[in-house]
C-alpha cells in the first residue's frame, strides 16, 4: 500500500481532473459515452484497488466520483448544445441570407 499522503496525492488528483474528462466524454458521440464512462470507471476501480484499498471502500469511492463525473458530463454535453444553437443563431442572424434587419 502507498503512504498515506501520496494515496491522497493520487485520489485528489484523480478528482481535479473530473472537469477535464468530463469534457473529453462530452465531446464523443452520443452512443459512445457509455462505453467510454465504463473505461474511465475501470480505470478508477483500478487506480483504487492498486493504492491498497479493500472492495467495500474501492466501490464507495468509485460511485461517488462516477456520479460527479456523470452530472459534469450532463452539464459539458448542455454547454456544447447552447454554444451550437447560439453560433446557429448568430449567423442565421448575421448570414449573407439573413432576412432580420436591427435598428
Amino acid at each position: 500500500m502507498a503512504s498515506s499522503s501520496k494515496e491522497e496525492k493520487i485520489l485528489e488528483a484523480a478528482i481535479a481532473g473530473i472537469p477535464r474528462v468530463a469534457e473529453a466524454v462530452a465531446s464523443i458521440p452520443e452512443e459512445d459515452r457509455p462505453r467510454a464512462l465504463d473505461a474511465v470507471e475501470g480505470s478508477y476501480r483500478q487506480t483504487v484497488r492498486d493504492l491498497g484499498y479493500e472492495e467495500g471502500p474501492v466501490q464507495s469511492w468509485v460511485s461517488a466520483v462516477m456520479l460527479r463525473l456523470q452530472r459534469e458530463v450532463k452539464e459539458q454535453v448542455k454547454l456544447k448544445m447552447l454554444e451550437t444553437l447560439h453560433e446557429e443563431f448568430e449567423q442565421a442572424e448575421t448570414g449573407p441570407d439573413s432576412n432580420v434587419r436591427h435598428g
